[in-house]
């Protein structure tokens, strides 16, 4: 007699927005800019809470305290590797989480793009992420990553790792390509429209 057992559900989602940067390039905080009538670090997290996921904030002290964020506010655990220190800090919270990232930087995501990584989950996949044609890699910063993805980018971090390009490249990926090439511009260096 065959038992119909049923499939574990997936992780919990989480949302995180990376805006923690120095914004060196930019010559201002990039998460404070406004493209479309918010600013980014309030538009990425609508964006995640459309997909069901709880936004957190990588950022920094200032910006927790501005924002009153509370414990929404994911703070560098090991200051100094950009990106990577909010990953670290965020995957080194410990729960069994399923983060969904995004830059705050990236003014033309829609909910769809988003939505299309969620739905690309499948068991015995670590991570999704999209391929960018014009560079021919992979957007770690607007990824979804699994907890074994998550347990990888830690051992990586802790042995002097710091490019989650790299740790998702090792992982179990699954790379897709976006709805519309702008949807994957970084506006790192450029000022709004």
């Amino acid at each position: 007699m065959l038992l119909d057992v049923p499939e574990e559900p997936p992780p919990l989602l989480h949302g995180l927005v990376l805006t923690g940067g120095a914004s060196t390039r930019m010559g201002r905080d990039k998460a404070s800019i406004v493209y479309h009538g918010v600013p980014q670090w309030q538009a990425a997290a609508g964006l995640l809470r459309a997909c069901g996921a709880e936004p957190f904030w990588s950022c920094s002290a200032r910006q927790a305290a501005e924002w009153k964020l509370g414990d929404r506010a994911v703070l560098d655990l090991v200051p100094g590797h950009g990106p990577a220190s909010g990953l670290h800090a965020a995957f080194s919270r410990g729960d069994a989480t399923t983060w969904l990232v995004i830059g705050c930087d990236y003014p033309w995501l829609e909910v769809e793009d988003l939505q299309h990584l969620v739905r690309a989950r499948e068991a015995g996949i670590d991570a999704v992420a999209y391929i960018n044609r014009e560079t021919d890699g992979i957007e770690p910063m607007i990824a979804l990553w699994e907890p074994a993805a998550q347990r990888q980018f830690l051992r990586a971090f802790a042995s002097g790792e710091y490019s989650a390009r790299r740790v998702l490249q090792s992982c179990v990926l699954r790379a897709i390509a976006p709805r519309a090439p702008q949807a994957l511009q970084n506006r790192n260096t450029a000022h709004p429209d």
